[in-house]
């Protein structure tokens, strides 16, 4: 066996083959179950345009200046998703680590973007469109 064995369950001999490696794999072993199928780049490209849509109207979340990392943790970290956030080396701020947002599933990533556009229409935001223009666009 590898040391990052993957397998796509599709049929009963996959299946099986997940048995055999759960059951002989060592005490400390981390077996991670997860869908296939990634967030879409459309869904990347939505997810950026809104959250840079939300910068610009509320740069700041209870006195403490965000950015795009940040958002993007607060609204996951809304959802249950778990991820951590860590100092910086100098104390003035933290940053985000543990789960990205590149990890989500589809689904995970639609009720995300979900999420955050029922957020922007509870705090009064607004949203016009939300893919992904260039930063030089109006």
């Amino acid at each position: 066996m590898t040391d990052k064995p993957c397998i796509i369950l599709r049929t009963r001999q996959d299946r099986g083959r997940a048995v055999r490696w759960i059951e002989t794999a060592p005490d400390g072993t981390v077996v991670e179950f997860k869908q296939k199928g990634r967030r879409s780049l459309s869904q990347n490209d939505a997810l950026h345009g809104l959250i840079n849509q939300i910068i610009k109207q509320r740069p700041t979340l209870h006195g403490n200046p965000m950015d795009m990392g940040l958002w993007k943790a607060t609204f996951m970290n809304a959802l249950g998703i778990e991820i951590r956030l860590t100092p910086t080396l100098d104390g003035k701020g933290v940053f985000p680590i543990g789960l990205s947002t590149r990890d989500l599933s589809k689904e995970q990533f639609s009720d995300l973007i979900e999420y955050i556009l029922w957020w922007c229409a509870t705090e009064d935001l607004t949203v016009r469109h939300f893919d992904n223009p260039p930063p030089d666009a109006a």
